[in-house]
């Protein structure tokens, strides 16, 4: 029995590792002192954070397109899947699944075709790319994961609640705000962060969609990378984990408080 549970613990400690691996190279490198991609460090040094606060290109990606971009597609899929979960509650048998297929369909297809099926479709309407053509493809992207996290919230809720709360004195829209809203604040946050991540993230989309001063962090990272070879694109790069990683840690302590 031992044997068996320390031989799990291993292989989980090693498929941990595995999938961190990348990502503890690049901060690694974004603290090396030289200008060169060194990993190990031979040196720490927060040279390259100085450099990257301190470059206009990344700065205005990080903080005038990636970060509202992320932030307004968030609350806009969050209100949209949050919706869409409801209606589809109330369906049954087979248009439930046609339902739910349809709105999973942008997580089937590639998203790099999915970027040129959309370019081609702002094309054909003359829709200008900007920032708010691009918060539309995030947030065609994005509401699927809203959907699925709301709906497995709602799977644990039970209906006579909220018919109780109405047979009490309580309308349909107060029976709705004062009890099931409460019990589905954990799944909503979960969406809206994995809404935020989709965003904040996406790079497929981005490549068809960007323009001219809408050009987002991990875009800038791809297009710098082609033309420099020092550890500021590490830095940038370190800086995106960074916010995802706050931002998870800060959902699964309200989540927490949730439950309590």
């Amino acid at each position: 029995m031992k044997l068996g549970r320390s031989f799990l613990y291993l292989s989980a400690g090693l498929t941990a590792l595995y999938m961190l691996l990348p990502v503890i190279v690049v901060v690694a490198t974004s603290f090396g002192g030289t200008a060169a991609y060194e990993f190990p460090p031979k040196s720490l040094s927060l040279t390259w954070f100085a450099a990257l606060f301190n470059t206009e290109i990344f700065t205005t990606s990080l903080l005038h397109v990636s970060l509202p971009l992320a932030v307004g597609v968030a609350v806009a899929s969050t209100v949209v899947g949050l919706f869409a979960a409801l209606g589809m509650a109330r369906l049954r048998g087979r248009v439930a699944d046609i339902v739910a297929l349809l709105f999973s369909a942008p997580l089937i297809f590639p998203q790099v075709l999915l970027g040129v099926a959309l370019f081609l479709f702002y094309a054909r309407l003359n829709v200008a790319l900007n920032i708010v053509s691009l918060a539309l493809a995030h947030i065609l992207i994005a509401t699927p994961y809203v959907i699925r996290s709301v709906t497995a919230g709602l799977s644990g809720i039970d209906d006579r609640l909220a018919q109780a709360a109405q047979n009490l004195g309580a309308s349909p829209i107060q029976a709705f705000c004062f009890v099931t809203l409460p019990l589905l604040k954990s799944g909503i946050l979960s969406g809206a962060v994995f809404a935020f991540i989709v965003s904040f993230s996406d790079i497929n989309l981005a490549i068809f969609l960007s323009a001219a001063g809408n050009t987002t962090l991990p875009m800038q990272i791809m297009a710098q990378m082609q033309y420099v070879s020092d550890p500021t694109i590490a830095a940038a790069a370190s800086a995106q984990i960074v916010v995802v990683s706050l931002l998870v840690i800060l959902a699964q302590r309200l989540s927490g408080k949730v439950r309590a």
